[in-house]
């Protein structure tokens, strides 16, 4: 018969719930720790299993004694997989329970060890983590409060730059007023960016400390047999939690005014961030993501997060997302032909779900929804390269394939012609630089201010051919780059410790703008990217950290304002140059 002991005085003054049904528990089997009520107690002591088990009245007492001693590990455990099976040893290899079904099972073969000593062992590691993680606890939070506090500040400082715009456009007359409503919804989309950037990471911060709570919660959880249940099947590795990665705060947005004069009347100023350039030793890698053939153009795009590029050797352009260890998985691609593009490089370039590429010499193609449209036919002339606007318009050089002379075009995505620029010159002559009888490389991209940037070179080996030209907006040229000289002693500091030849002939390939305005140029030869402010001035080379020899031809910028380099040896990487 069951045992059954006297009643105690004290009486729980709080009613308990039973753990077989949803009634009031009066009784507390010490056994097996179960709190019961009338008519489960009495199945359990006409049960088989538990009909020797001392089952005594529920009291604040009892309850608090075997919650004291309930920690100790049972003698066996139902069995996860077999629950009609009793778990009475441990899977040494797996750390957990195992029945005798589960030794001819999935643990076939395993080494066996002391349930005992297995609970022992993962309950030390569990109150190991959670006093770890208590002790991290602090500083999650004092950073979640830094994000909320970042974010307050980045709506503050929007504010008062929008004031400062709408200040300076009070002085401006009223034939400019669409100017100042487009610099009005730059500062609201790039404070947004930065905002929606930051909630993120908020949202990152704030599901590790709820994790970190779980896991403490259940490690302490009150109901000890889902208490047990935690300690023998949780993972006790230190890093099961997924650590969140630091985060770069956003720079603060600023206006810059600019004085209107005849020559530059969408000058009006415009929004950027304070955003300055890291010194080249802390620039860093953040990830390396690994495609198969030399990438010649590559285009990020913002609303997926993945990329679209191109080889120069493959027929195809691929659209890239890609593993936690950084291996390519194609997602989508789209196959082109030939036919002697006057450009080694097949361009592409995505806006919002809209992508558009070269097909073949003469033709760009959209795709949407996994349909491709034709959206220009030039012929005859030719497409060498494209770039896409800051208001999703497409920058576009043309050659005429017999005069062999080159001019920008700007079209919209419908495909209708918004302006003709002049001839692609070097310098102030009217001697066209996209003349060569040779293959070129031409890549064309759009700064902050408008300003057209573009990179050239060719297989001739005229070395003046190559070249990055800086035009207004209308097509007038204001600068031409053409590489560092042997008397810029920076160019110079930067460059000895690679262990080759300084001042290799400039051959730039990728071209891309970031948001403080600068233009950043690969450079094939010298293995590394020209950093220039808008007027074409030279601030700093940046190198691939530790891999001084890595070939960097495309370029773009992420999200993060982080610049990607599609490089010769089939690899993106992903580099954090401004702080």
């Amino acid at each position: 018969m069951m045992a059954t002991s006297p009643e105690s005085k004290h009486e729980m003054q709080v009613e308990v719930n039973c753990d077989t049904c949803e009634n009031t528990a009066k009784h507390l089997c010490k056994t097996c720790h179960d709190r019961l009520c009338d008519g489960c107690k009495i199945i359990h002591s006409k049960s088989k299993a538990s009909c020797d088990h001392d089952v005594v009245l529920l009291t604040f007492e009892e309850l608090t004694l075997t919650s004291d001693c309930s920690l100790e590990c049972p003698p066996y455990q139902d069995c996860k997989w077999h629950p009609t099976f009793k778990a009475n040893v441990a899977c040494k290899k797996c750390e957990v329970p195992v029945c005798e079904k589960c030794l001819i099972g999935n643990h076939n073969g395993h080494s066996l060890k002391d349930i005992n000593e297995m609970f022992k062992d993962k309950k030390e590691k569990l109150e190991q983590k959670v006093s770890r993680f208590r002790s991290e606890l602090p500083k999650y939070e004092s950073n979640l409060e830094e994000v909320k506090r970042n974010q307050e500040k980045i709506l503050k400082n929007r504010d008062a730059v929008k004031k400062e715009i709408v200040s300076h456009f009070e002085k401006v007359i009223s034939t400019l007023e669409a100017s100042k409503e487009m610099l009005l919804s730059s500062a609201d989309n790039m404070a947004q960016t930065s905002v929606d950037a930051l909630a993120n990471h908020q949202q990152t911060l704030q599901s590790y400390i709820q994790n970190m709570h779980e896991l403490a919660n259940s490690v302490e959880n009150e109901d000890l047999r889902k208490r047990k249940a935690f300690i023998f099947y949780e993972n006790c590795s230190a890093s099961c939690l997924g650590e969140p990665l630091s985060f770069p705060s956003p720079g603060m947005l600023k206006y810059s005014k600019t004085i209107i004069c005849k020559q530059s009347e969408q000058f009006l100023g415009r929004v950027s961030q304070n955003i300055k350039l890291r010194e080249t030793k802390i620039v860093r890698v953040v990830s390396v993501l690994s495609c198969k053939e030399p990438i010649g153009a590559l285009a990020y795009s913002s609303k997926s997060g993945a990329f679209w590029l191109s080889s120069f050797k493959t027929k195809s352009y691929s659209n890239a997302n890609f593993s936690e260890d950084g291996r390519c998985i194609v997602i989508d691609k789209i196959k082109v032909k030939e036919l002697n593009l006057p450009s080694k490089v097949r361009c592409i370039v995505v806006h919002n779900d809209t992508v558009v590429y070269m097909k073949n010499c003469h033709k760009l193609f959209t795709r949407q929804d996994s349909e491709n449209s034709l959206l220009i036919d030039f012929a005859p002339m030719v497409v060498v390269c494209l770039s896409l606007t800051k208001v999703g318009d497409l920058l576009i050089v043309l050659q005429n394939s017999e005069q062999k002379h080159s001019v920008i075009a700007r079209f919209n995505l419908k495909g209708e012609c918004k302006q003709y620029l002049t001839h692609v010159v070097k310098k102030r002559t009217a001697e066209p630089i996209l003349t060569s009888k040779n293959k070129i490389h031409a890549y064309i991209a759009e700064n902050i201010n408008g300003d057209i940037c573009l990179s050239v070179d060719s297989e001739s080996v005229k070395a003046a051919e190559a070249a990055v030209i800086i035009m207004l907006p209308n097509g007038v040229h204001r600068v031409t780059y053409q590489g560092q000289q042997s008397s810029e002693a920076q160019y110079v500091k930067s460059w000895n410790s690679l262990g080759f030849s300084l001042f290799r002939s400039f051959q730039p390939r990728g071209i891309c703008t970031n948001v403080n305005g600068h233009i950043l140029v690969a450079d094939e030869s010298n293995r590394g990217i020209h950093v220039l402010d808008e007027n074409g001035g030279f601030l700093q080379m940046l190198t691939i950290p530790d891999e001084p020899r890595v070939i960097p031809i495309s370029l773009c910028v992420d999200n993060q304002n982080n610049l990607c380099i599609g490089c010769a040896d089939g690899k993106i990487r992903i580099l954090q140059y401004l702080d």
